[in-house]
């Protein structure tokens, strides 16, 4: 009888299965918050407090999804005690549902903000907000795509189009403050516009956080190592005079 091989390296275990089910319930609960983006700035555009009451009312299900998430994540990583790609893909994924959480909530707060009959913006200022919201649901829509297909590079351009969300929100801002000053009487409409704007800028930060936890789920690597940070210049600073432009 021949002597017995030694065994070889163990097989990494297959979760291709259950990795993809927890993709598949982030994806649900991202179409859930991206709808209730949409619908609450819908509800906000319209002054329509009954379309605004069906976005909060689905609060409650954006909170079942979320718990749900995070307790199949943890009983994977636990039961089946993951290692490599599999936990990075795992616990990017739990991430991801806070990332996504706060962007419904976003949507939920721009339905709560809905007032009636609280009169029109200007053309302009209403025109920048629609395509604020036409840039972040997009976003939201790629970062779930990049999310659930491993797509390294639709996660990759959600950042520079982050930057197009922060340049749109810093001209909403002086256009808003710009109004304000000539139609006093309508400050609360436009309190309620700079908050929405706001809204945008942050939904689309939270797109980009999911598409970092995609990379890093994929890659191994942190924002840190391949997107450096800008540098940061207060709103305020960016309409002051320049130093020198003028004289005693």
């Amino acid at each position: 009888m021949s002597p017995e091989q030694p065994p070889g390296p163990r097989a990494r275990p297959s979760y291709d299965l259950e990795i993809q089910h927890l993709k598949d319930r982030a994806a649900a609960m991202g179409e859930w918050s991206l709808g209730m983006v949409h619908d609450g700035w819908i509800a906000f555009e319209a002054s329509d407090l009954e379309a605004a009451q069906k976005v909060l009312d689905r609060g409650a299900g954006l909170d079942g999804l979320d718990d749900d998430m995070e307790h199949a994540a943890i009983a994977f990583m636990v039961l089946r005690q993951p290692t490599a790609v599999d936990l990075r893909t795992a616990a990017a994924l739990l991430k991801s549902t806070t990332h996504l959480d706060r962007i419904g909530r976003l949507g939920f707060d721009m339905a709560r903000i809905t007032t009636p009959g609280s009169g029109e913006d200007s053309a302009d200022l209403r025109r920048l907000l629609e395509q604020m919201d036409t840039i972040v649901e997009g976003m939201v829509r790629q970062s779930i795509d990049a999310m659930s297909h491993d797509r390294v590079d639709l996660a990759r351009q959600l950042f520079r189009q982050d930057d197009q969300v922060d340049s749109m929100h810093r001209e909403a801002n002086r256009k808003i403050l710009e109004q304000l000053g000539r139609a006093p009487a309508k400050s609360q409409r436009l309190a309620n516009d700079l908050l929405v704007a706001r809204h945008f800028e942050r939904i689309a930060d939270n797109a980009c956080k999911v598409g970092e936890k995609t990379i890093y789920a994929i890659t191994g690597q942190r924002r840190s190592e391949y997107l450096p940070r800008h540098s940061v210049v207060p709103y305020v600073l960016e309409t002051r005079p320049k130093s020198g432009t003028g004289g005693r």
